[in-house]
């Protein structure tokens, strides 16, 4: 009879350490789940995540671009934009024009079938100041411009421009999974690698200001919602904000 009461004593005990072996790893998963997740990446495994999109409330049809990925949800979602993060380190805004090849010959002579595009790429002064520069490019006339236009971007410079100089700060695997107008916002949906900028701060508000101002270049979108695969992020690195829709005004000084 004794022994069937330690048996089952020492039962509830294994029960209750194995409880509280759960509950404390559960723990240690939720407060480290950034640290986590940043060395699963560094060893090539990705975790999906929970995705969070497009607001519901529009006044017109969406504009589809390119298809969006079958797990991507749209579910109501509005977060109010903090004030824009100031960067006084960075120059003034400079605005110039390089020619690629042939592009003297654009727009006028260009065949139907091709649009000059402006995209935005980076240089750095001596002073170690970064700046934008706008780049006329020669693309194609699709039916999905601005599609075109950003994986354009995302593909870097062209001999000519590398000549000038000039560099581009959107991390090396990025790529382009979707793009969605809706009311003058461009919902731009990137792979995970988007995220992960070796540069640190520069680097991250660099790839925004590409993006952003890439973008808001076409006369039908004013300001850009970035998405991580179908979800919102609160930040690019640990102070860009990107949890809502940017517009140019956020980013006057890169």
């Amino acid at each position: 009879m004794r022994s069937r009461k330690k048996l089952s004593l020492s039962r509830h005990v294994g029960v209750v350490f194995w409880l509280i072996f759960a509950v404390a790893l559960i723990l240690l998963l939720v407060f480290n789940r950034k640290v986590i997740l940043s060395n699963l990446h560094s060893l090539g495994i990705k975790i999906p995540r929970q995705a969070v999109s497009i607001p519901a409330e529009t006044k017109e049809e969406p504009v589809l671009e390119t298809p969006l990925a079958q797990d991507t949800i749209f579910e109501n979602s509005a977060l109010d934009l903090p004030p824009p993060i100031p960067i006084e380190q960075f120059a003034p805004d400079v605005m110039q024009s390089l020619a690629v090849p042939d592009a003297d010959k654009a727009p006028a002579e260009a065949p139907q079938d091709e649009q000059t595009r402006t995209l935005y790429f980076l240089s750095i002064d001596q002073n170690g100041n970064i700046h934008r520069i706008a780049v006329k490019r020669i693309l194609p006339d699709t039916g999905s411009p601005l599609t075109e236009t950003l994986n354009a971007l995302l593909a870097g410079l062209s001999k000519t421009e590398e000549t000038q100089r000039l560099i581009s700060l959107i991390p090396e695997g990025a790529e382009l999974l979707s793009v969605v107008v809706q009311d003058e916002t461009a919902y731009i949906n990137f792979n995970e690698e988007f995220l992960y900028n070796t540069h640190g701060k520069d680097g991250y508000a660099g790839q925004i200001t590409q993006v952003l101002w890439t973008a808001t270049e076409f006369p039908t979108v004013k300001r850009v919602q970035i998405l991580i695969e179908g979800r919102k992020e609160s930040y690019l690195g640990e102070n860009i904000w990107i949890g809502s829709a940017l517009e140019r005004d956020h980013f006057p000084n890169f």
